[in-house]
This record gives C-alpha cells, structure tokens and sequence, in this order.
C-alpha cells in the first residue's frame, strides 16, 4: 500500500501492455486509476504483480483472483482476493474469524 492509502500494482494485460493500477483500500469500492490511462475489455484477465519484486499476487487456490496480505499490526493481518476479470466487481475479505465477500452488481 502506498503512503497516499491507495494498493498499487503493476498490471499486465492479455494483449502485453503494463501499467501500473491504483486500487481504493475501502471494500466494495471499485474505482480505481491506471497509467498509462486504459479502458479494460470485459472478461480479459489481467495479471497482478509486486511494483516492489515483479512477483505475481495471483492465489494459488484460485486461479482467477489476486491474492494480498495485509498486516495492519503485529496482531492484525487478513488476506484480500480480488477478481483478475475486467468487470468483474468481487472481493473477498478473509480474517481469523470468517469470509466477507463484496460485490457491485
């Protein structure tokens, strides 16, 4: 997460453009800004990596989300996934206690 309070990722589209992606931090907020600015097509996947590392955010368990750990403290963490498709407006949310899923319709 940046200082500004927003998740940015590099992006990478089926097509081979990248970018980089800014993601809102509030759940079930689905705006965001891309550079260079792009329009995705519905259904594509996109690829999700570490700006850090390159390394990819994609779950291992499921194949169509990105997967992030947040730490918030030494005893706060909780894991987000994310759809990869373009247009498709899903998080989940996952903590010690349970699953809380969002979603835009």
């Amino acid at each position: 997460m940046s200082e500004s309070g927003v998740i940015v990722l590099n992006t990478r589209r089926q097509t081979g453009e990248e970018g980089h992606i800014r993601l809102a931090t509030t759940f079930g907020n689905y705006s965001y800004s891309h550079d260079p600015s792009v329009k995705f097509n519905p259904g594509e996947i996109v690829a999700f990596s570490c700006p850090a590392c390159s390394a990819l955010v994609h779950s291992d368990k499921y194949k169509d989300y990105a997967q992030l750990k947040m730490i918030v403290s030494d005893k706060i963490e909780f894991e987000i996934l994310f759809s990869r498709e373009a247009g498709k407006r899903k998080t989940y949310v996952v903590t010690e206690d349970g699953i809380e899923s969002y979603s835009e319709r």
